[in-house]
């Protein structure tokens, strides 16, 4: 990829994350998926759920207010904010 197709891709992934949605991530997903840079098959919307959140609590490009509110729903749910 280019520098600036990396740019619009994080600059379209964040925007992805920041909504907290699934559907939304999802047409993110597809959409650079025919453009070759994912191979692999979403998984399961409770999976999908948890992951569009612990990347929001390890994006730089997030609000703090943004990333506390990933952080609080991991946890409130029983859930680690590691990304492993």
């Amino acid at each position: 990829m280019t520098k600036n197709q990396i740019a619009q891709f994080v600059k379209e992934r964040d925007a992805a994350v920041r909504t907290f949605d699934i559907e939304t991530f999802k047409k993110f997903y597809e959409r650079w998926k025919k453009k070759g840079v994912y191979e692999e098959p979403l998984p399961s919307d409770k999976i999908l759920e948890i992951a569009i959140r612990k990347a929001a609590v390890h994006s730089t490009n997030l609000t703090d207010e943004e990333r506390q509110k990933a952080a609080e729903w991991l946890t409130e749910r029983g859930y680690s904010t590691d990304l492993l």
